[in-house]
């Protein structure tokens, strides 16, 4: 066989061979062209909770944690923010790993029910008033209020005295009302609802059993406390000097 043959032969075989691979090359290539591609999936930060959280306590940032998490596996209400939690008061158990839901938390305590708005340690207290006893319906939420009561009971004092049993009352809600109203539109309501103590919550009830109040509405700047003694017959002459 002639040289030209031998390269000719080789030159078929090495065209075969080329060939060869660019079909499969060109396979892998359409095959690749149907598979979709890569598309990154947006994800989102929002605030978990890191235990779990019990009802109505306040939240700290102790308790929390962020994570990230797909864009679409967010919870509509979900929190994603420390600023937008920390503070405020769970209204039901969130469990350890759940999304912080902003209807779950109570941030504005003022516009929350009574029980939002009470300090730990405190309680609400409603008395009844008239249109005397309670300065005329100018009493609003917030305002500071003293309070006089008058006992007539002989194992109190042998006569009626009237007593200052307490100062800078803080008023939660008047009657049905929550917002304070201007004076212009104000209205007379039957009860008062106060912030006290648990102590001062009994002396109020054995107050309303047993004698007669009033209330003196305060200033707003002036926290000061008086020091006033009781008032009754065997002191009246006093009052010049009051």
């Amino acid at each position: 066989m002639s040289s030209s043959l031998k390269l000719n032969k080789r030159i078929l075989i090495f065209a075969i061979i080329l060939g060869l691979i660019t079909a499969v090359a060109l396979n892998f290539y359409i095959k690749s062209l149907d598979k979709p591609a890569l598309v990154a999936v947006p994800h989102s930060e929002v605030i978990i909770a890191k235990t779990t959280i019990p009802a109505y306590i306040r939240i700290t940032e102790e308790m929390l944690d962020k994570q990230s998490m797909p864009s679409d596996a967010v919870h509509p209400e979900a929190i994603t923010s420390m600023d937008n939690v920390v503070g405020g008061i769970s209204k039901s158990e969130i469990i350890k790993g759940e999304q912080v839901l902003s209807g779950r938390v109570v941030m504005d305590e003022t516009k929350a029910t009574l029980s939002y708005r009470i300090p730990e340690n405190m309680r609400a207290f409603t008395i009844p008033i008239g249109e005397v006893s309670g300065v005329a319906g100018f009493i609003s939420p917030g305002d500071k209020v003293d309070i006089l009561i008058s006992y007539s009971d002989e194992k109190i004092n042998d006569e009626l005295t009237t007593y200052t049993m307490f100062q800078n009352m803080e008023i939660l809600a008047t009657g049905e009302q929550t917002q304070p109203k201007d004076d212009a539109t104000r209205s007379v309501v039957s009860t008062l609802t106060l912030l006290v103590t648990p102590e001062e919550a009994e002396v109020l009830v054995y107050s309303l059993q047993s004698g007669t109040f009033h209330l003196t509405l305060r200033s707003p700047v002036d926290t000061s406390t008086a020091d006033v003694d009781s008032f009754n017959s065997t002191n009246f002459d006093s009052f010049r000097e009051r």
